[in-house]
Parts: structure tokens; sequence; C-alpha cells
């Protein structure tokens, strides 16, 4: 016999103690609808004493055990006089009713060892039907007609994340490998979240999973910033026959502290002492390829521009290179020696004589 002392199986159904077997079984199906894991993740213990309270109220000598240990019987037979002595008959026609139940009761005996067979086999097997009816989502409309339904496709979600590149690969384009995190259904539980009767341990309850994978990207060259880049069928899965979603790549170019850029040509700053200014000098000066030698004429001013043909950056549409554009800054010492100074004031004189 099962413990039944500490449960009110009557309450955890929402039901009356003298409640038909039908109404049971629709108390039963209201409670699955809400609490059964696969419609409510947080609602596995409720459910299970549901469970419980309908395998016993709704199996005759389950629920007559049942009454006896928690007084339910006695209440019920208490209710039942209570009726009797509102339609109160004569000493008589109560002796004869008395007669005619127990003649009734020994002729209905064996026919209700079989009715309670064969309803606890029902029983059983409309637990069962019900299950299923919840995993099916049947509960609602015509049951007949849903059983024939599947579930609908649903395509998978996009996932937008950003990819960094320098000017010089927006402008020539690159390949770039990334990794991407994305989820799928649990391939245990069908995303149902349950697997055996209990949360799935494969996805922890949530009914996906999370991956990494590794995509190689072409960025086209002449990229500009900003602009997405769609890799098709790499977002989220779908479901159901669903399609994938998409990932899109938002470009963002980088600034560089030496290079700025225009077109397929560079521009770049080169600082220079002031008496390599006055005399002409010879400078290595950096390019996207390496280092290249300018030549500075005499008397070149801060500020002043000089070319470097084919320096700049490749251009896909015409075949041509741009060139590089530096422009010449003029630097002074700030710690001069005293021999500095002197050379400068002689120079003064001599600029002032002229």
């Amino acid at each position: 016999m099962k413990n039944y002392a500490s449960k009110d199986y009557y309450k955890i159904l929402g039901l009356n103690y003298d409640a038909k077997p039908e109404d049971i079984k629709k108390a039963f199906r209201r409670a699955t609808v809400k609490y059964h894991p696969d419609v409510n993740p947080n609602g596995e213990k409720i459910f299970m004493e549901i469970k419980e309270a309908y395998e016993v109220l709704i199996d005759e000598n389950e629920r007559k055990n049942y009454d006896f240990i928690k007084g339910y019987d006695v209440l019920k037979r208490q209710k039942q006089q209570k009726k009797q002595k509102t339609y109160t008959s004569p000493e008589s026609v109560q002796k004869e009713y008395r007669q005619n139940a127990s003649n009734q009761k020994q002729e209905n005996k064996k026919q209700n060892e079989e009715d309670k067979k064969n309803e606890h086999t029902e029983t059983s097997k409309n637990f069962g039907d019900t299950l299923k009816d919840i995993v099916n989502g049947l509960f609602s409309g015509d049951k007949s007609k849903n059983e024939n339904e599947r579930p609908q496709p649903k395509d998978g979600e996009d996932i937008t994340m950003p990819i960094e590149i320098s000017y010089k690969e927006a402008m020539n384009g690159t390949n770039r490998k990334i990794n991407v995190l994305h989820t799928e259904v649990c391939p245990v539980c069908q995303g149902k979240k349950f697997a055996n009767g209990s949360k799935c341990k494969y996805c922890k309850g949530t009914g996906e999973i999370s991956l990494h994978k590794k995509l190689n990207v072409k960025i086209p060259p002449h990229t500009e910033n900003n602009k997405k880049i769609r890799l098709q069928n790499e977002g989220t899965k779908g479901l159901n026959g669903g399609k994938n979603g998409h990932l899109y790549l938002v470009v963002k170019i980088t600034d560089d502290s030496f290079f700025k850029f225009d077109g397929n040509n560079v521009f770049c700053e080169a600082e220079i002492t002031p008496y390599e200014a006055a005399l002409g000098t010879e400078k290595e000066v950096k390019t996207l390829s390496g280092m290249a030698k300018l030549k500075i004429p005499q008397g070149t001013s801060s500020g002043q521009k000089f070319r470097l043909a084919k320096e700049g950056l490749f251009d896909e549409n015409t075949k041509t290179k741009g060139d590089q554009i530096v422009t010449i800054k003029i630097k002074l010492n700030e710690n001069l020696s005293e021999k500095e100074k002197k050379l400068y004031e002689e120079l003064k004189n001599i600029s002032e004589e002229k």
C-alpha cells in the first residue's frame, strides 16, 4: 500500500472528494497543460505530484484505499446519508430498497471485478495517451485532426558581428579566418529540454547548444567602412526543416597612426632638421611596402610636399597603384648647445645684413 498520509490528491488536482472519474480526467488534462515539463520547464516537480495524484484517484481500488486512510470515505457516507434523509420514504419502502440493493450487489459482484480490471487497463492507456497529447500539443482543437499535424518549420535567426581590417586591407582586399559562436538545437532532446523523463543533461535543459565554427572570409577590394558582408546559411540553424539564418560581418576600418588614406593615395609626414632643410638631404621614409629614399632639395620649407610614385594602394579597377605624398615638417632641437646657439646667432646676423 502506498503512503498517502502526507498528500491531499484532491487538492493537488483542484477537486472535491466526491469528484467523478470524468472530472478527474479533465482536471488532470488542465493541470498537465500548465505544468508539463515540455510546456513549463519549472513545473517538473509539480507535474510529478499531479501525475501521482491522477494515477491514484483514477484507479478505483487505489482511490478506495486512499479515501479510507484520509477519512474521505466517512465524509462520502455522511453526505449520502444526508441525501437519504432529505428524501425520506416510508419504512416499508426503505426496507425494500435495502433488500434490492443487497441483491443487486451480489449480482454485480463478478461484473465489478471484471470492470475494475478493464478500467485499470484503460486508465494506463488513457494516461499514456494524455502524455502523448501533451508532447504533440493536441489538447486544443480537434484531436483527430491534430494527430496528423506536424510542427511548422521555423527559420533560424541571423547573426551580426564586427570584423576589423586595416585601410590597406580594405583597399586591396584580404582573407580572414574568424571564429563564430552560434547556437543549434540540442541533438539529444531535439530542443524539448527534457530527455528520458528528466532535464536534458547534454544541453542542461536549455534545448540548445553553443558551437564555435571557424570560417575563412574573403574581404573584397575597395570595401567601405560599416559595409555588411553576408555569409549565407552561417547563422542559427532552422527548426523542423526551416532555413538557416545568415551571418553578417560589419566591416570596421581601423585608423593608422602613421599613414592616412585618400582613395588609393597614401599620405604621411617626415621630420627634418633646419640644417637638412637648408642644405638638402636624403631621407628614408616608411612606405606600405617597406622603406624608400626621399631626396629633399636645399631650401625646403616646412609643409612642403613630395611625391613617391607608385608607393600607394593598388586599384583593382584600373590595375594601377597610387602615390605616397610626404609632407615635410621641420623640427628644431629644443635643447640647443652653446655652440649651436652661437651658430644660430651668426646665421641671424648674416640674414639681417642681407
